[in-house]
């Protein structure tokens, strides 16, 4: 497919960096986008890094995929979904069994026997910092080894100087919101350990699958509005500021964009699909592991873990290529779903792939 775009090419300088040698190398054909000299932050050396520095590190994938590459001529790779499914359920699975475990093993007349639910909140913030940071690592991998879409005519976005800190900081509060959040929606009992058939219904992926449909279509409804309508415009350019993001730009966003997105659309999903607390917990952790998947661009067939497989002879499972098309287009992008493409079918705002072409 031949693109549309004829435009120069030049650089956007960082509001925090000045263009030197280290800026990213220019790509040999003309292409309408702008290309951001290597923020400050990412030139330090390490020891010289700020904590938020140092944490927004983990999102950094090797040099290549923030340099623009020859063109590949060959079809990205199928990601195995059931293998992001074990990897997936060995992520999630050991704080469950943790809480059962200490239930079984400390008596019931102990003082310590039950969690509070604060107690319960610190561990399962806990256990979702170390899901998110294990969840990035395990996307720059896959960036390096497959590279990224579009990479041809213009390489990822590092993170901004001046969004370092902000990002970081947004990460930590989506963490903390969420997990009090499924605590709260699920009415978690303090006298009631994880387990299958009691906590977690045994037609739970029924359920979950169900709870993302319901999700997607109160964010298609507000992703559409605010590309749709130049005042809603406003709550959500900070987002598109990126056109190749990295995983840890899903959260990039403004104060409101946030509360909408962190709180009000899964609270719409959770009174629709009411799950339990730890049902929840493990909705949060698969919905976390999609947002960074949508935002690494990753050049791979790489669907949703949960309701891909279903939707995929409908033609309405969703691709790391389908949002990375939806940024690439900026306010004028279509793809506006984030967990399927089943009401971008509906009503006809599918943007069309590029490389994921099946044949």
């Amino acid at each position: 497919m031949t693109s549309i775009f004829t435009t120069k090419t030049i650089y956007e300088e960082s509001q925090d960096s000045e263009a030197d040698a280290n800026s990213q190398r220019l790509p040999s054909s003309p292409v309408t986008y702008q290309l951001r000299a290597t923020p400050n932050w990412v030139k330090k050396p390490y020891h010289e890094r700020n904590f938020w520095e140092r944490v927004a590190t983990l999102d950094l994938a090797n040099n290549k995929c923030y340099t623009v590459q020859p063109q590949n001529p060959n079809p990205p790779p199928n990601i195995n979904v059931w293998r992001e499914r074990i990897w997936l359920t060995m992520m999630i699975a050991p704080p469950l069994i943790i809480q059962a475990c200490w239930y079984y093993i400390i008596p019931e007349n102990n003082f310590f026997h039950t969690w509070h639910p604060i107690v319960a909140f610190i561990f399962y913030t806990a256990a979702l910092i170390i899901f998110t940071i294990n969840s990035i690592k395990r996307l720059t991998n896959y960036m390096n080894l497959y590279g990224t879409f579009d990479e041809h005519n213009r390489p990822r976005d590092y993170v901004d100087d001046k969004d370092v800190s902000r990002l970081i900081l947004s990460v930590f509060i989506y963490i903390m919101i969420r997990t009090a959040g499924g605590l709260i929606l699920g009415g978690y009992n303090r006298y009631t350990p994880p387990s299958l058939g009691h906590t977690i219904s045994w037609n739970f992926p029924i359920k979950i699958g169900l709870w993302f449909i319901v999700l997607d279509f109160f964010f298609y409804s507000y992703h559409r509005s605010v590309h749709t309508f130049p005042f809603l415009w406003k709550i959500h350019r900070k987002h598109h500021s990126t056109k190749h993001p990295t995983p840890i730009q899903a959260i990039l966003a403004d104060d409101l964009q946030d509360i909408i997105e962190i709180i009000f659309i899964p609270l719409g999903a959770s009174l629709v699909m009411p799950l339990s607390a730890h049902e929840l917990w493990i909705t949060q952790c698969i919905l976390l592991y999609v947002e960074g998947v949508g935002h690494c661009g990753a050049r791979a067939y790489w669907t949703h873990p949960v309701v891909g497989e279903v939707l995929r002879p409908f033609k309405m499972e969703i691709t790391i290529e389908d949002h990375d098309l939806h940024h690439r287009h900026g306010k004028s992008g279509k793809n506006y779903g984030k967990q399927t493409r089943i009401f971008d079918q509906i009503f006809n705002t599918i943007c069309e792939r590029i490389e994921c072409i099946e044949k």
